[in-house]
């Protein structure tokens, strides 16, 4: 039987989580997300047909579980035997989703990758989705040795949220909201994390919050304030390049399309296509854009402004480039290259040995320019930016200086780099294009 990867919430410099994802958008209730204010799309319809659904005993990591699913379906609802919840609830669920996930497959543009099926609803903690702690929902993948799948999870906790205590709003396990469309926010978050599972190198927060938001009926449109507050990095496409729900689902369905084809550049996991890069989504919302999305994907705080990407053409004039929205400065002088040289991002995945608390910053200031055997004909000035925010207790800016890290060697110190911790740069003069990093003596 596949084992289950755990799955929590990490920080984005971390390396080995990316394809678990937590949903910690608040549960339904009073000032909620799901609580917008704006019109439902259900409104004055008839509520979803509550039918039973066929029942199987199936084993999931060792144990016995009820599993409740229509011939056909993508998903069915699991529940650990002694199984604590009613039937009824179960098929009124199983309805509720049902109800929406036409809905939510238009939104996304694609269904989950074969290799994630089933996609097995946890309603209550479980041996695999263990007690509820922070987060409202989570979502996984089952792992079989080094290769994904088969099948992946999404656990709600709904049962423990039914029994929350004040100040919490409790949410009863009835039918009315079981179909509520207004409910189904937390779901539809958790199933698009599955979605985005293989094919990305990321499970973004923002892009399924702001696809949740849009089938539970709380936002029309990606500028739309509810994705302001909660979903910034679409609410800045939106504001920023035009982009909308239709252009998220094309580009996601370009997504699959690159790495159906096997067109990805990011190995995370054996047996399966390269998952593709956020640099290579961020260049296909660019051509439906037709316009630089770099901007958006940094001002919406989400991404690191490495994990964007961004590319620049160098020429012989003599010139100042900056990339990366200013975070990246080269001071080309004239000769330094004696042909054009096209620069694009390498992975930001691949870093240098520090100390464990220095991880997250040191990811977060990785930059790989490629070629990485373009050497410069004289030294040309580089200059890192740094968030002193992201520096880890104790750690001290004056300790920051530049490395060059080749592919299969230990990172070098760039003699003579200097930090300037009133600009937060750090800054050298470098021979050769290929890995910077910004990390402590």
């Amino acid at each position: 039987m596949p084992s289950s990867q755990a799955s929590r919430c990490a920080l984005l410099g971390l390396l080995l989580v990316f394809m678990s994802a937590c949903g910690d958008d608040p549960e339904p209730g009073p000032g909620g997300p799901s609580d917008a204010g704006t019109s439902r799309p259900d409104a004055g319809l008839p509520p979803p047909e509550v039918v039973a659904i066929p029942r199987t005993q199936v084993m999931l990591g060792g144990r016995e579980y009820r599993a409740y699913q229509r011939q056909g379906d993508t998903f069915r609802i699991v529940c650990e035997e002694p199984c604590p919840i009613e039937e009824t609830y179960v098929f009124a669920r199983y309805a509720g989703f049902l109800a929406v996930k036409e809905d939510l497959i238009a939104v996304v543009g694609v269904d989950v990758a074969p290799r994630m099926l089933p996609v097995d609803i946890h309603l209550a903690g479980d041996s695999l989705c263990g007690p509820k702690g922070g987060a409202s929902g989570s979502s996984f993948m089952n792992q079989t040795g080094l290769e994904p799948g088969p099948g992946s999870n999404v656990c709600l906790w709904e049962l423990e949220a039914s029994r929350a205590k004040p100040p919490e709003v409790a949410r009863p396990l009835t039918v009315e909201n079981a179909l509520a469309r207004a409910n189904q926010v937390l779901v539809a978050h958790e199933y698009s994390h599955i979605v985005l599972f293989l094919r990305q190198e990321l499970s973004h927060e923002w892009l399924v919050r702001a696809i949740s938001y849009r089938v539970g009926g709380q936002a029309s449109s990606l500028c739309d304030d509810i994705n302001q507050q909660f979903a910034p990095t679409a609410w800045e496409l939106c504001q920023r390049n035009g982009l909308d729900y239709a252009q998220l689902a094309e580009g996601l369905r370009k997504v699959d399309a690159l790495w159906s084809a096997d067109g990805g550049s990011v190995a995370l996991h054996a047996g399966v296509p390269l998952a593709t890069s956020v640099y290579q989504y961020r260049r296909i919302l660019d051509g439906l854009a037709g316009s630089d999305t770099l901007a958006a994907c940094i001002a919406g705080g989400e991404l690191r402004p490495n994990q964007c990407g961004d590319a620049f053409r160098f020429t012989p004039t003599a010139r100042t480039v900056s990339m990366y929205e200013g975070w990246v400065r080269w001071e080309l002088p004239a000769g330094a290259l004696t042909q054009e040289v096209q620069v694009e991002p390498g992975t930001w995945r691949s870093g240098m040995v520090v100390p464990a608390q220095w991880n997250p910053f040191m990811f977060a200031h990785n930059y790989a320019f490629e070629p990485a055997s373009g050497v410069f004909k004289q030294p040309v000035r580089l200059t890192l930016a740094y968030d002193p925010r992201l520096l880890p207790e104790g750690g001290a800016e004056s300790s920051l200086t530049l490395y060059w890290k080749a592919e299969d060697a230990p990172a070098q110190a760039v003699a003579g780099a200097v930090v300037d911790t009133e600009a937060n740069t750090v800054s050298g003069f470098v021979s050769k294009l290929g890995r910077y990093i910004v990390a402590p003596r």
